[in-house]
């Protein structure tokens, strides 16, 4: 390997690691796991889950800078439902009417992230605040087909389903990804151990030279 790549690699393993963590999805304290009442489908890339499978509630909640990605993934729903956030100074909106694949973005500190799903016209669902009766925020888990893509999680929105109370978490389906500001402790000892190869391949590599005759 030349000192070029070598360097490039060193920088490579930095960058994947400051792409991990600083992200989680927390439980609600009341009820944090519930069984969906009617079935997850149609959403393109998402294997659908039957009636009584399991969702996790919660809310996301980050504990450094960095920088949010939400990706509309569909929907399967009766309303014309929405996502939309207050992050970095800044409002922005996914639409139902978007093209799957749409995303926002934006730059975040530490704290629960200001975002919220409406569905029926005034029923949100506020990440870390209040949900109106019948909405919530759900981790989507163990759904992923190979057409989804690569996410940090998969929510999904319940929105008010009449008296029934239905829920299936897919009447607004988004992919969360996030990229930390500072990288991960192991970050920098990745790069010095990177470093370190580096420098030992040089001196190699001089010493090798000052043995090869002129």
């Amino acid at each position: 390997m030349t000192l070029k790549y070598a360097l490039l690699a060193a920088a490579g393993l930095t960058l994947a690691n400051a792409a991990q963590a600083g992200l989680s999805f927390v439980q609600i304290a009341s009820n944090p796991v519930v069984a969906r009442t009617e079935a997850f489908n149609g959403i393109g890339g998402i294997n659908n889950m039957a009636v009584g499978t399991s969702v996790t509630l919660g809310k996301l909640v980050s504990d450094r800078a960095g920088t949010v990605t939400f990706t509309y993934l569909g929907n399967e729903s009766g309303y014309v439902d929405s996502f939309s956030m207050y992050l970095g100074g800044a409002g922005q909106t996914l639409l139902e009417s978007n093209a799957v694949g749409t995303s926002v973005s934006a730059s975040i500190g530490p704290g629960d992230l200001n975002f919220w799903f409406e569905g029926n016209t005034g029923k949100f669902a506020y990440n870390g605040g209040s949900w109106a009766t019948g909405t919530s925020i759900g981790l989507i888990t163990g759904a992923t087909g190979s057409t989804v893509g690569n996410y940090d999680f998969i929510l999904g929105y319940n929105d008010s389903a009449g008296a029934s109370r239905l829920g299936d978490w897919d009447d607004f389906v988004v992919g969360v990804t996030f990229v930390s500001a500072v990288p991960e402790p192991e970050t920098y000892a990745m790069m010095l151990l990177g470093l370190g190869a580096v420098g030992a391949m040089a001196r190699r590599r001089k010493a090798a030279q000052a043995k090869t005759p002129s």
